[in-house]
């Protein structure tokens, strides 16, 4: 019975660790990516605590065992039904990892009483991941291979998006306007996920397959070009961002400029002609270098209905009705016009497919809410972000709220960029409500525009505060906000 209790105990212990591999699912199972932060988490402090209470149990009580395995089954239902905005993905990988975790913490339950185990979760993770990390690592270069050789097959053209903010936006949008594409949904920008899209895709009949290239560290956007062979490129702009990884701006700048670098001497790049970084790359690689606004021309008006835009090319005067509300969505619409020209689509066509367009979730989404609007924007993660956001709403008169925790992975810039995102919040709306660990950082910029403050504990808490000063007006959600609430 006891040997029974302690399998149990190792089983619930597994299904605990789940949000580790949540983490170290969203570092691309690299754990240098920041999979270590978990140790500083609220979860990490819980698993800490159960350790104390699970031993104490032990020493002190003869039935303390069976009191462990239902703690362990009660914490893991508990923290594994919480909403997340990225939830573990449960794929074969996962499952493998998971099982080798639960036959270690089975195997160590026959010579030390289970109990003693909780603190060292995140390296039992780790220690599963380097079990299966061989096979794994020969299922992906499988999968990769089998991804490259259909690509090829195909004759399909490849389109390659990069940049530190709007390429899914770009992506969408342009996939809707150029006939015979194919792109994956979502934010799918890593090899393996490109791979998969691939892999379970019919590509028969499709003249290009339009990808997301993103990245985390010098050479990720190269071994995508070497992986799927551009021909075409757009990069839509660049500034810091994930700089917990990438370090500084510099590094930034190469690894994105290394889509350009890659093209074909027949293959060309688009390159966004409103961001300065991104006009740099004109003298770059061998391929054709073109700018966003190049023979073209744009003028835009904004209601709650979407975006109005007035588009001219060589004379020839087109205007378009987008779901949109976005200040940047007339910068889309020239970055993805353009490719289509460069593609030889007649603009007549373009323009048609327009109405295929629709908002990118996350990304500036409108929707109405219960006595005022909401601007889901909690997939900005960069500054440019933000004043993309605030330039919208200046676009209404009318009272705004956001919600927000500022700008992650900042690395040493925290401060000052959560500062300036803080500053340019309160110049564009009348009350935030800030939560999370730039919450210090966000008040010293919002007391600065003189906006109206207020702090919460939790997103659920922030709706609270927020949805009765946004009636009759727009109630922002602005950046990675870590959690999720209906309302």
């Amino acid at each position: 019975m006891k040997i029974a209790t302690e399998i149990f105990s190792a089983i619930c212990l597994t299904a605990l660790s789940a949000e580790c591999f949540r983490v170290l699912q969203a570092a691309s199972y690299r754990p240098v990516r920041g999979y270590f932060k978990l140790c500083f988490s609220l979860y990490y402090m819980i698993l800490l605590l159960t350790q104390v209470i699970a031993v104490v149990a032990i020493k002190l009580w003869q039935y303390g065992i069976y009191f462990d395995a239902g703690l362990f089954a009660l914490l893991a239902v508990v923290w594994n039904t919480l909403p997340r905005k990225s939830p573990l993905k449960l794929t074969k990988r996962i499952w493998r990892m998971l099982t080798a975790e639960a036959i270690v913490l089975s195997i160590l339950c026959v010579f030390v009483n289970i109990s003693w185990w909780v603190w060292l979760l995140p390296l039992f993770v780790l220690f599963a991941w380097g079990l299966c990390l061989p096979l794994d690592l020969l299922i992906n270069h499988h999968y990769l291979r089998l991804a490259q050789v259909k690509l090829r097959q195909s004759g399909a053209k490849v389109i390659a998006v990069t940049g530190s903010y709007g390429k899914t936006s770009v992506k969408d949008m342009l996939s809707a306007l150029l006939n015979n594409c194919i792109s994956p949904q979502g934010s799918c920008n890593t090899p393996l996920g490109i791979a998969a899209f691939i892999n379970k895709t019919d590509l028969n009949g499709a003249r290009y397959v339009l990808l997301e290239f993103g990245a985390r560290q010098k050479g990720d956007i190269a071994a995508l070009c070497k992986l799927y062979r551009p021909k075409y490129g757009i990069v839509t702009g660049v500034c810091a961002q994930h700089l917990s990884t990438f370090k500084s701006l510099q590094n930034v700048i190469l690894t994105k400029r290394e889509l350009v670098e890659n093209l074909p001497q027949d293959g060309f790049c688009i390159l966004n002609s409103r961001d300065d970084i991104a006009l740099s790359f004109t003298s770059c690689g061998v391929c054709a270098k073109f700018l966003s606004n190049e023979g073209l021309q744009t003028d835009s008006t904004v209601d709650f209905d979407g975006t109005s835009i007035s588009v001219n090319v060589s004379g020839d005067v087109r205007t378009v009705k987008l779901p949109q509300v976005a200040s940047y969505i007339t910068n889309t619409l020239e970055i993805c016009i353009q490719a289509t020209l460069r593609l030889g689509q007649p603009l007549f066509d373009t323009i048609a497919n327009t109405v295929r367009i629709k908002q990118t979730p996350h990304r500036l989404q409108l929707t109405k809410g219960n006595g005022f609007y909401i601007l889901d924007d909690s997939y900005n993660g960069s500054l440019p972000g933000v004043e993309s956001c605030c330039k919208t709403l200046k676009s209404f008169v009318c009272p705004k709220v956001v919600i927000t925790q500022g700008l992650v992975e900042c690395g040493k810039l925290r401060r000052e960029m959560n500062v300036q995102c803080g500053l340019l919040l309160g110049q564009a709306c009348d009350a935030a409500v800030v939560l999370g660990k730039n919450a210090d950082f966000l008040v010293e910029g919002l007391t600065l525009s003189g906006c109206r403050v207020m702090t919460a504990q939790n997103l659920a808490g922030a709706v609270q505060l927020a949805a009765p000063l946004a009636m009759g007006g727009i109630l922002v959600f602005q950046n990675d906000l870590p959690d999720v609430v209906n309302i």
